[in-house]
């Protein structure tokens, strides 16, 4: 779990730089981090619920693909385009988070909230304050859970 923690950490880390940098190889480098991730989720909260769980890859793949052809071609839409499987993503994960045995199902709420936010970001003009607003949630949300991963107890639920 802590190794899931550490990657993910690295994800933020990577996605916070190349955007703030404006790097595209670099925000292409987080994007791989970002499936590299998905997968590690995926077998952390598979057996929750293994249905549903088919969902979390292909929704992952499908987000990363986009949003890196938003990158390299500097494409806003693109980008905006990439937040709905990325949305729906979210709301899979905190799903198997919440029907897991060991964790959090606060934390697991979270994240659905924070994948259904997102879909704010979608809608062309909406005010610039909602964007942002959706983004500082989102990002609270992921830095929730990869606190948790890194801290939490596999075996005992803590919510």
């Amino acid at each position: 779990m802590k190794i899931v923690g550490l990657v993910y950490v690295a994800f933020l880390l990577l996605s916070v730089a190349g955007m703030t940098l404006r790097n595209v190889p670099l925000q292409l480098v987080a994007d791989v981090t970002g499936f590299v991730l998905a997968v590690l989720l995926y077998q952390l909260f598979a057996p929750a619920d293994p249905v549903i769980a088919l969902a979390l890859l292909p929704l992952a793949f499908i987000h990363y693909v986009i949003q890196g052809a938003g990158q390299v071609r500097a494409d806003a839409r693109t980008l905006r385009l990439a937040l709905l499987p990325f949305a729906a993503y979210l709301v899979v994960l905190g799903y198997l988070i919440a029907r897991s045995p060991f964790a959090p199902v606060a934390l697991g709420v979270l994240i659905v909230v924070a994948g259904l936010a997102w879909l704010i970001a979608v809608v062309p003009g909406v005010p610039t304050w909602a964007t942002l607003a959706v983004v500082l949630f989102g990002a609270i949300a992921e830095v929730a859970l990869a606190i948790w991963l890194l801290t939490g107890t596999p075996g005992v639920a803590s919510g």
